[in-house]
């Protein structure tokens, strides 16, 4: 498709921003969890439910919203999943009583599930082959820059006026990137072959015979994974004897993070200079390198340092990942793209309970270690990934 390219770059700023804002939903919970308590008169485990069924449905929504993109077009999918999303949080805002804010969480979590997968599948129907890894690069920026704006976006508006208004916010900022989207994104391709749910299965099992797409699912599966669970049990660690750090100290160490993934924006030249395949064994093993050292350093900014290239690691290998699976999903990317969503936020789901587990079993150290050795699996895997050889079967 022939577009030029400033609009080519509005196009991917607005999936960058709209990435940011879909995913940062997940995290607005975690620092509310005292103002849930009062607001409701519940206990921590119960205000931590908001934050649970959020991740839940939206792991279910990727099995849905994929398929349904590739039956009904990812742009119409993407924007009308926008702007119910926008209603549901905005009316979120308005709950009265604890089930009321659980039941709009749950309808959240599953219409936000409408852009990641979309999202994927409109880069490879409208931009060139070329121009894919960059917008990909800047969509899995906004992936795991969530994680921290979404966290320090909801403190602030909290303590500025109420938890409230956090869910009216975020409901212009998606009322606002719909009407953006209706201007400026040009119609994708026409979709050719329309989704029936009763081939849903078969189409899941042709994609698991794909040995490829069965190794990056393995190393998608880790990802999340590893780096939920780290910043869940980091804090906890830092807080108590020896360190003492307050919460101000923390948000500068997890802010650090940003260093790392500013590593995103050259995705697309270690593609284009070593390879796909080349460049996801280097980010893995940087990932793995770096959770390594957090747990064996004890001074705080080595701590940070080693997080910094961590987080690197890990954000370099998100748009390499998600460049292979659009890529081999072919016919069936909708489905595929799904997976990988569904996968990758079963990994998020299980790392902070892991770590957890692990760090009140073995303390710190060895928790990070136990991390890393999950992570090494998918850094295994990933030798298995040859182009070339799937190229030949093809």
């Amino acid at each position: 498709m022939d577009i030029s390219r400033k609009w080519q770059a509005a196009m991917i700023a607005i999936l960058f921003f709209c990435a940011l804002a879909v995913v940062s939903s997940v995290y607005t919970m975690t620092p509310l969890t005292q103002a849930l308590m009062a607001s409701f008169q519940i206990n921590s485990t119960q205000a931590a439910g908001a934050a649970s069924i959020f991740s839940l449905f939206y792991a279910v929504g990727f099995l849905v919203f994929g398929p349904i993109g590739g039956r009904y077009g990812s742009k119409r999918t993407m924007m009308t999943g926008l702007i119910i999303l926008g209603v549901i949080t905005g009316l979120s805002g308005l709950a009265e009583d604890y089930q009321t804010l659980l039941l709009f969480r749950a309808l959240q979590g599953f219409f936000a599930a409408s852009f990641a997968p979309n999202a994927l599948i409109y880069v490879f129907q409208v931009f060139e082959e070329r121009q894919r890894i960059t917008a990909i690069s800047f969509i899995s920026f906004g992936y795991v820059t969530a994680g921290v704006f979404g966290q320090i976006f909801a403190t602030v508006v909290e303590q500025y006026y109420s938890w409230h208004a956090i869910f009216f916010a975020f409901g212009a900022m998606y009322f606002g990137i719909f009407l953006i989207m209706l201007l400026v994104f040009p119609k994708e391709q026409r979709v050719i072959n329309p989704f029936r749910l009763r081939q849903y299965p078969q189409s899941i099992g042709r994609l698991f015979k794909k040995r490829i797409l069965l190794y990056c699912y393995v190393v998608t599966s880790v990802l999340l994974l590893s780096f939920i669970g780290m910043y869940t049990i980091l804090g906890g660690y830092l807080q108590n004897a020896p360190y003492f750090l307050t919460d101000q100290h923390l948000l500068v160490i997890r802010s650090a993070g940003f260093i790392g993934m500013v590593i995103t924006f050259s995705s697309g030249y270690f593609v284009r200079k070593f390879g796909a395949t080349v460049t996801l064994r280097g980010s893995l093993s940087m990932s793995v390198i770096g959770l390594i050292g957090v747990g064996l350093f004890s001074d705080p900014f080595l701590i940070t340092i080693m997080s910094i290239l961590f987080v690197a690691g890990i954000s370099l290998t998100f748009p390499v990942i998600m460049l292979l699976i659009g890529k081999w999903g072919g016919e069936e990317r909708a489905t595929a793209s799904s997976m990988y969503a569904f996968i990758l936020f079963i990994g998020a789901t299980l790392g902070p309970m892991l770590a957890v587990s692990f760090f009140e079993a073995f303390g710190f150290m060895v928790s990070c270690f136990m991390l890393a050795g999950i992570l090494c699996i998918g850094s295994i895997f990933s030798l298995f990934i040859r182009e070339k050889m799937e190229e030949a079967r093809a």
